[in-house]
């Protein structure tokens, strides 16, 4: 009995450390790159830009982004810090990829390292998220999809 209760806590220890290893290794890979994301960008957005959706996704726009990003996308929110300042979501540089899925990926993921631009997608649905980016077409420059 003793020698199963040593092996039951071997293995909970290695599970343990190996998903912190997963975690660590997961989050730097979600680090955005400047100039783009090729693995992001391959993802297509499933939810079409349809009024409904556009809608929605300015009501979660308003509720999670435009602290920092403003009310009108400008990067001029109340809550935005100074340096660096966060982007213009209205014009056509667009530093980690402008397609659909690089959006997406920044809005879940955030930007990384130590940006004040941090992940989403424990806050929101997948869904929502998407919405967010048929919202930002709707305000932005109608770039790569």
């Amino acid at each position: 009995m003793f020698a199963i209760r040593i092996t039951v806590t071997r293995v909970a220890a290695i599970v343990v450390a190996s998903l912190a290893l997963a975690s660590t290794t997961v989050s730097v890979l979600a680090q955005a790159t400047k100039g783009g994301n090729p693995k992001a960008a391959a993802v297509k957005n499933p939810v079409q830009p349809t009024p409904r959706s556009i809608t929605s996704g300015r009501q979660a726009y308003m509720r999670e982004c435009r602290q920092c990003h403003g009310e009108k996308g400008l990067g001029d929110g109340t809550l935005a810090p100074k340096n660096p300042s966060p982007p213009n979501l209205t014009d056509a540089e667009w530093i980690y990829g402008s397609s659909d899925g690089e959006i997406f990926a920044i809005i879940s993921n955030g930007v990384g390292g130590d940006s004040e631009m941090k992940g989403v997608r424990s806050e929101m649905t997948v869904t929502d998220m998407w919405n967010i980016v048929n919202y930002l077409r709707s305000i932005g420059p109608q770039t790569t999809k």
